[in-house]
């Protein structure tokens, strides 16, 4: 009986010693993707109203370790407002501001996996992470930038914080979808600081103020796919062409029981 328990504790032992080697065979170094969604932005326009946007963009990670990496991710996104969308008997409503804006946005964040995640292994094919790190966002030429030419900013600092899930599907390739919240710098990335009043031509006598809402936010959802860049462990292989394939396969012909046998 002690001999069989014995031979049973080998047995996992040796399992678990050839499944450790198998998993150190690919080694993730990083990872590229491609990403689409939605953005919002909550700021002193419309503030009870969300505007959806369309954003797109990529990312390059470079992994650190089986839980850490460093990721430096692009954006194009716009962003919008419009208190005429607001409730008809709102303060907003009567206020009647509006802005469309588009913008480059760039970050490097770090980012943490929850859990192991190995290409190619069912065990471990999935896995939560959460990422923030810093960015700036730049803004493109818009209609509405002339009129408010002391709120133009060439360069927006943002902070953002993202919470994902990922999942192996085959081989190196990945899905992923992702919810970023970013805070940023400016009070202005609607044209309108809480500290600024604005009169309309229907009710010039009347002056109106932002929400003082503080400084600016936004919002975006996104998914998309991935690609890991694999590095594989292993004997190196010789290569077809090379000279030192033939003369190690010619020895091994002359001592072979068919090498007897081929003619000269």
């Amino acid at each position: 009986m002690r001999t069989q328990q014995f031979l049973v504790i080998l047995f996992l032992g040796i399992s678990q010693i050839g499944f450790a080697q198998h998993l150190q065979l690919r080694e993730i170094k990083g990872e590229v993707g491609l990403m689409g969604g939605l953005a919002s932005y909550n700021g002193d326009i419309s503030p009870q109203v969300q505007f959806i946007s369309k954003n797109f963009g990529a990312f390059y990670k470079k992994q650190l370790n089986d839980y850490v990496g460093i990721r430096v991710n692009y954006e194009y996104l716009s962003l919008a407002g419009n208190d005429i969308q607001s409730d008809s008997l709102s303060y907003e409503f009567a206020r009647g501001r509006y802005f469309y804006r588009r913008f480059h946005d760039i970050s490097v964040m770090g980012e943490f996996h929850f859990f192991r995640f190995i290409t190619g292994n069912k065990r471990f094919r999935f896995t939560p992470y959460l990422g923030f790190g810093v960015g700036v966002l730049l803004p493109l030429a818009d209609n509405q930038a002339p009129i408010f030419k002391d709120s133009v900013e060439k360069r927006i600092i943002t902070m953002p914080i993202n919470l994902g899930f990922k999942y192996n599907v085959t081989g190196p390739w990945n899905i992923f979808a992702e919810a970023t919240y970013r805070f940023t710098s400016t009070d202005k990335l609607d044209y309108f600081a809480d500290e600024d009043t604005y009169t309309t031509p229907l009710y010039p006598v009347t002056n109106y103020q932002a929400s003082t809402s503080g400084k600016d936010q936004y919002f975006g959802v996104k998914m998309g796919v991935s690609y890991n860049l694999l590095k594989v462990h292993g004997p190196d292989r010789i290569k077809k062409g090379n000279k030192a394939f033939y003369q190690v396969n010619k020895g091994l012909e002359k001592k072979s029981l068919f090498g007897l046998f081929k003619r000269k």
